[in-house]
């Protein structure tokens, strides 16, 4: 029977345009696990330090991008994905981050190149469904940032409270 996961994030990271919105794709380079692949912000959440998944996702943010932010969405389904080799079923929180309207990231190592791209270009050039499903989603629901639709609900992580208890 699979392991069932929920250790990664994903956080998709929406500019205003001109005539829509416009989300950042970065390129993995050679060498790495999936090079050459194009993708968003993602990573581990560090189970050890006691993280959580909105902490991860603010945090692989500021590593990949350097962008700030101006609001955080909450995806209100994860992605999901199964990987044979483990045999594992993963559950993905996945975030949106509003970024100002001409913002520009500084990319880390992980990635070798950024684009800009309207949502169903950026759509087209991921390979995992899941990905592609937010992509479109998020890029439906923030078409308009300022009247958000379906499939993104607005959070401030600087005032989630205590989630100890």
């Amino acid at each position: 029977m699979p392991r069932l996961r929920s250790n990664i994030v994903a956080v998709y990271i929406v500019r205003p345009a001109l005539d829509g919105v416009e989300l950042l794709m970065l390129q993995r380079p050679e060498g790495h696990r999936f090079a050459g692949a194009w993708q968003t912000v993602g990573g581990h959440i560090e189970e050890k330090q006691g993280e959580t998944a909105w902490q991860a996702a603010l945090r692989e943010l500021n590593e990949e991008t350097a962008l700030d932010v101006e609001r955080w969405f909450r995806i209100d389904r994860p992605e999901t994905f199964y990987n044979p080799e483990n045999d594992t079923i993963y559950f993905v929180p996945a975030f949106a981050a509003l970024v100002a309207t001409g913002a520009e990231p500084t990319i880390s190592d992980e990635h070798q190149a950024w684009r800009w791209q309207r949502p169903d270009d950026a759509a087209e050039t991921v390979d995992w469904a899941a990905m592609r499903d937010s992509i479109l989603m998020v890029g439906e629901a923030l078409a308009d940032p300022e009247h958000p639709g379906l499939g993104v609900t607005e959070f401030d992580p600087l005032n989630i409270g205590d989630l100890s208890q």
